[in-house]
């Protein structure tokens, strides 16, 4: 086992989880918990976690009190145990009995709480033993045995002798009403001193004051001594209970130790699933792949949410504001990232996170993470973080990190993650850089996971050559002077001493002394990475508008598509329900047809001559369809037949005769229908033989032909029909722009407006006027 790195502080993140823990046993257990980087023992407690996440979605949280009474049968302590441990001992067979129960009624355990089962023992009958013998508050129960419920029988019945003895007492001798009391554990009367010789017996107590005799009277003295007697009885019985449960515990010590240890390993797996809900975690299974990505990873020892749990574990206040959650993605041939930027601006707090998440989740604890966030297989992780130095040992803080090194390097491979804080720092800058640079290489070319921080420009330029590793630079916000602590991999930071230096108060004169002894090399290399940032910046921006436009894009998309479906279903409908009024009316007509040629022909069978009015009445009622429009056959109007070549006036169209309803005549013109009055129609030459016979059809009401057309209150069919009929006259009379008023509503009518207007030959464009002119509840067309 790798020892945890103490810089990480892990133990305090335990603290943190030991805190769900439902008994101290589990608690300690949970302290105790070390990162497991065997890929079985990790897998395996990964399995357990998860099962019993599972396990408490479906049946809600374990109860663990009781578990610590396992500590009363650790080494001697079993060798005298008095009721109350008993008591314990029985909690503790119940909460396992219950633990067991509960794991076993459940049928979705997985192969690890199936082992867990396994390894309980079977205590079903110790605890109905020992809630046969002992109650919870410690009392020996009349069930213990038969002995016993025979001498507690045989007391109480003395007990009643005595209180009936002692009325009869009280009773007879005038003066004496205090009454019966216990006196050495037995029954007397309180007397006054004065009246001690009327009642004659043996005196067992005298009050302070001396005023109170109290007086074991004579009558009962043998039943005071059967008393004792009996109650001696029933007390050697209990204690012979008592020691008989004790033995049974005392035999069955490694059994109840043993499943106490289990129930102890399952509180501290159930602590750690309560932590992740509390924190919102993630649970990761190890070894998943050749990658390292943290998405919205969280330090749990600076996480805000946690304060309050932080107060109450580790009792200290800690950080209560906002944190930037790290997000970090390396794999494949690049496993090494150099981080570097301002002092103060998160590097280290980068290095801890990545750590405490690796240890974390190697011990089976949900990780402060999102999901998408994944580890690769590791074996250990190596860490330098913060001032190492030992005064008594004479090591200084360079000295240490050395020592460390050394050691990392007699065990590093491709299964290591190396956390190592402010790289070649401690000693000559030129020394530590090159001391840094060719541990670097070194690193990288064993295929180590590598984070490292440096302030060291040269070292960063030395990455940009190394095939294997990535800058990396904590963000910083130029006009606010802060850090902004988020984490770029792509290109290395500016550590910007002189501008915090500038920030908490150096004099100016100090700070331009110092930039005039930088280096040309130095000055050259922060233009070109200030230079970078702003070109980074304004990619990113770029990148944040166009998502933003694509999002906008998608959305329109899917609106257009719903209201796509929508007017299609709409459109179905309509076609059903006119479909269905179709074939009503047509009935409808033909039956008026038939009841009109009926009375004509039963008035040319009675010679009877109908008259024009008669004639009239006639054909209204054969037409009159409850103000529908029907189909009717009849003649032409004006000499207009369906399939006539015709000029319409006013309109200068050209087109062919569709249908005739009415005095209205259908225009096919430029493949589009174009409804106009008869007499706007002229004829240009006659319809092929082929054309079927005219379909004549009358309709019931007309609008008047206006520049406007209202269309509130209609559906959209009737809307439809309307609108059409208006276009039509307002094209043969001569109308260059009209206005159709439809309103806001669901949008129905402003759609079905939009596509009368789109497929009319006759209309040019169309648009909404400006707001004060009705703007989107009206539609404006431009007519030939």
């Amino acid at each position: 086992m790798n020892p945890v790195p103490a810089a990480l502080e892990f133990d305090r993140v335990l603290h943190l989880v030991g805190s769900f823990a439902r008994s101290q046993r589990g608690r300690h257990r949970v302290l105790a918990t070390l990162p497991h980087f065997d890929v079985a023992e990790g897998s395996r407690l990964f399995r357990l976690t998860a099962e019993v996440t599972r396990l408490l979605a479906e049946i809600g949280t374990l109860g663990f009190a009781g578990l610590d009474a396992a500590e009363l049968l650790e080494g001697g302590a079993s060798s005298e145990l008095r009721a109350g441990e008993l008591v314990q001992l029985t909690s503790l067979v119940r909460r396992l009995v219950e633990v067991r129960s509960h794991l076993t009624a459940y049928p979705a355990a997985g192969p690890e709480l199936a082992r867990v089962v396994a390894e309980l023992p079977h205590l079903e009958g110790l605890l109905a033993y020992c809630e046969a013998r002992i109650g919870a508050d410690g009392e020996v129960l009349d069930s213990a045995s038969p002995a016993l419920a025979h001498a507690r029988a045989a007391r109480e019945r003395r007990r009643q002798e005595i209180v009936v003895m002692l009325g009869q007492l009280r009773r007879g001798l005038v003066g004496i009403e205090a009454p019966f009391t216990l006196r050495r554990d037995r029954y007397c009367l309180p007397v006054q001193a004065a009246d001690r010789q009327r009642l004659p017996g043996l005196v067992l107590d005298v009050s302070n004051s001396g005023a109170t005799v109290f007086v074991e009277p004579l009558a009962i003295v043998e039943l005071n001594n059967s008393l004792a007697e009996a109650t001696a009885i029933a007390r050697e019985e209990e204690e012979r209970v008592l020691e008989e449960m004790a033995a049974t515990f005392r035999t069955r010590r490694d059994e109840l130790l043993a499943g106490a240890e289990v129930a102890c390993c399952l509180d501290a797996t159930q602590a750690r699933v309560l932590f992740g809900q509390f924190c919102g975690g993630v649970l990761l299974p190890p070894h998943a792949g050749e990658a390292l990505v943290l998405v919205g990873a969280r330090h749990p020892l600076l996480d805000p949410s946690l304060a309050e749990l932080r107060r109450e574990a580790l009792g200290e206040t800690g950080n209560t504001g906002a944190v930037v959650p790290l997000d970090l993605a390396i794999g494949g041939e690049e496993r090494a990232v150099l981080l570097s930027g301002p002092n103060a601006g998160g590097k280290t707090v980068a290095l801890k996170t990545v750590g405490l998440t690796v240890l974390m989740a190697s011990a089976g604890i949900p990780v402060l993470a999102e999901e998408g966030s994944r580890l690769p297989s590791l074996s250990r992780v190596w860490c330098h973080i913060g001032d190492e130095q030992n005064v008594l040992s004479e090591l200084s803080t360079f000295s240490s990190a050395m020592r460390g090194t050394a050691e990392l390097l007699a065990v590093a491979d491709e299964s290591t993650l190396v956390l190592y804080d402010e790289l070649g720092s401690g000693t000559d800058p030129e020394e530590g850089g090159a001391l840094a640079a060719s541990l670097l290489e070194h690193l990288v070319g064993r295929r180590c996971w590598l984070l490292a921080t440096a302030h060291l420009v040269t070292l960063a330029a030395h990455v940009e050559q190394l095939p294997g590793a990535r800058n990396a630079a904590m963000g910083y916000d130029e006009a606010s002077g802060h850090p902004t602590y988020r984490f770029a991999i792509g290109m290395p930071g500016r550590s910007r001493g002189l501008a915090i230096a500038s920030r908490y108060g150096v004099p100016a004169g100090v700070l331009d002394r110092a930039r005039e002894l930088l280096s040309r090399g130095f000055l050259a290399i922060e233009s070109y990475l200030e230079r970078l940032e702003r070109e980074i910046d304004t990619l990113h921006a770029l990148q944040e508008r166009a998502r933003t436009a694509e999002a906008v894009a998608v959305a329109a998309d899917r609106t257009a598509d719903e209201e796509r479906r929508s007017l299609t279903a709409e459109r179905e409908a309509v076609r059903d329900r006119l479909g269905v009024e179709r074939s009503q009316l047509r009935q409808l007509a033909q039956s008026k047809l038939a009841e009109a040629l009926a009375e004509l022909d039963r008035l040319r069978r009675s010679n009877e001559l109908p008259g024009r009015r008669r004639v009239a009445a006639i054909r209204h009622a054969a037409l009159d369809l409850g103000g529908e429009e029907v189909e009717a056959v009849g003649g032409d109007v004006a000499g207009l037949m369906p399939g006539n070549a015709v000029h319409v006036r006013g309109a200068r169209l050209d087109g062919v005769v569709g249908r005739v309803v009415g005095d209205r005549v259908e225009v096919l013109a430029r493949n589009k229908r174009l409804w106009v009055e008869a007499g706007a129609c002229e004829v240009i030459a006659a319809a092929s033989a082929a054309t079927p016979a005219a379909v004549i059809e009358v309709a019931t009401a007309e609008e008047p032909s206006t520049t406007e057309l209202k269309l509130l209150g209609l559906t959209v069919e009737e809307a439809r029909e309307r609108l059409e009929r208006f276009l039509d006259r307002a094209t043969v009379g001569g109308s260059r722009l009209v206005r159709i008023v439809h309103g806001h509503g669901s949008g129905a009518l402003r759609r079905v407006v939009r596509e009368v207007l789109a497929g009319h030959p006759a209309v040019t464009r169309f648009t909404h006027p400006p707001h004060f002119r009705g703007g989107t509840g009206v539609t404006e067309a431009e007519l030939e």
